[in-house]
């Protein structure tokens, strides 16, 4: 069970951030094979300023159309698997949206199962 927040700068509008917001669902869906209905996300726009980066860290040129992507989800993937939903990621902003690969930034923050409660006051996972 991924959540993923995605914070980006107004340069982006509404649509364009959804549609980013369905690129990361369905590289996690293809990288990972997490189900269809594990959907949960945090889109937040910012002013340009609100967000801070190096435009060139390890020789990547960004810019003000930066998109940061974090996934909080549980450990166990293995680090071929990171890798390809890295790339998918990018891959379908560049064919789906306005948001150029050079511009996705994503982080990965793993937890165990008793992390999580989906509702109710219940750790549903360790049911």
């Amino acid at each position: 069970m991924p959540l993923v927040r995605i914070d980006a700068s107004s340069v982006h509008d509404d649509a364009t951030l959804a549609a980013f917001g369905d690129v990361v669902h369905q590289a996690l869906v293809d990288a990972l094979g997490i189900p269809q209905d594990d959907f949960f996300q945090v889109i937040t726009r910012h002013e340009p300023h609100e967000l801070r980066y190096d435009p060139a860290y390890l020789g990547v040129s960004r810019d003000d159309g930066i998109v940061f992507v974090g996934i909080t989800m549980r450990a166990g993937r293995l680090y071929e698997q990171k890798k390809a939903l890295y790339a998918r990621i990018a891959e379908l902003a560049e064919e789906r949206t306005s948001v150029e690969p050079r511009n996705v930034f994503v982080t990965i923050t793993e937890n165990q199962q008793v992390d999580w409660s989906f509702g109710e006051g219940v750790a549903q996972y360790l049911h």
